[in-house]
């Protein structure tokens, strides 16, 4: 009778062991949500950001501005208006914008641009090292291109939390969509 009380009570703090063991994973996991922006420019787009993640205003220039301070991590997006660029007698294509994009950086460096396609537009991403007061800090520009807006995405973290938040910075770059207005169905909750 000992023996089977013995084995009961075994079971039982196994059982309350991996309850503990799985309720802990679930909330120590991370949490995305989605981020959606009207910019002044007239743009429309929305990010995943994690769930440790609230706006801050760091450039004047971003219509978006989010960051983690507990790890270090920080997202950033400047739009711009082809029609705006055009009416200045300038024509920008993707290389060009990406070159004034990295300068504004690094006027120093040369990198090597990595072509990709997030969500069917076309985007270049380049990675930039960069001492500042002291601490190594790891940029991730992607420049995007859509029939109306150039889009700078820039995450950033420093070196040495890099491990740890590189799939962060990821999933906020790949979820980046522009929003089809015309998908958009019209707010009928509010009262006139």
């Amino acid at each position: 009778m000992a023996g089977r009380k013995k084995a009961i009570l075994s079971v039982m703090i196994i059982c309350l062991i991996a309850v503990a063991t799985v309720f802990w994973l679930l909330n120590r996991s991370k949490r995305y949500m989605p981020a959606e922006v009207r910019s002044s420019n007239g743009s429309h787009y929305s990010l995943i950001v994690t769930g440790d993640m609230e706006p801050t205003k760091l450039d004047e220039n971003a219509s978006f501005e989010y960051r983690d301070k507990k790890n270090e991590l920080y997202a950033m997006v400047v739009d711009e208006s082809k029609a705006k660029i055009i009416s200045f007698d300038l024509d920008y294509d993707l290389e060009t914008y990406m070159k004034i994009a990295s300068r504004r950086l690094d006027s120093a460096g040369m990198y090597v641009n990595k072509p990709l396609m997030i969500n069917g537009n076309r985007a270049l991403q380049t990675d930039i090292k960069k001492k500042v007061k002291g601490e190594t800090i790891f940029y991730r520009l992607t420049v995007l291109e859509t029939p109306k807006y150039f889009y700078q995405l820039l995450v950033w973290t420093i070196e040495s939390r890099l491990a740890g938040n590189k799939a962060d910075m990821e999933t906020i770059i790949t979820s980046f969509r522009e929003v089809d207005e015309a998908k958009v169905k019209p707010d009928t909750t509010r009262k006139k």
